[in-house]
């Protein structure tokens, strides 16, 4: 297994992990209201955003590459963007209905 894939799955498992506690959390700071598709959307913003800290320590350790660590960084960012896009879309949704 290359050490970009071992760093991504330690950065993936440590987000799935704490971005539940993240996503917990914020619904109960403020509930979603967007229904079952904007608490996954919610849930997996959370999870990129604390999977990619974990993700570039791993790759740090590992030995990846500058530019490996810091475009796979960004495509966590971006996919977090994503996630959030998607849920407000869904969220907007359900304050207008």
């Amino acid at each position: 297994m290359s050490e970009w894939l071992i760093a991504i799955i330690i950065g993936a498992a440590f987000g799935l992990v704490v971005g539940a506690k993240i996503a917990r959390d914020s619904s109960d700071a403020e509930p979603i209201q967007g229904g079952p598709l904007a608490e996954l959307f919610h849930y997996l913003a959370g999870a990129g955003l604390s999977g990619m800290l974990p993700f570039i320590i791993a790759g740090i350790i590992v030995g990846l590459p500058f530019l490996k660590l810091f475009g796979t960084a960004v495509g966590f960012l971006a996919l977090t963007a994503i996630f959030l896009l998607l849920h407000a879309s869904f969220e907007r949704g359900a304050a207008t209905a």
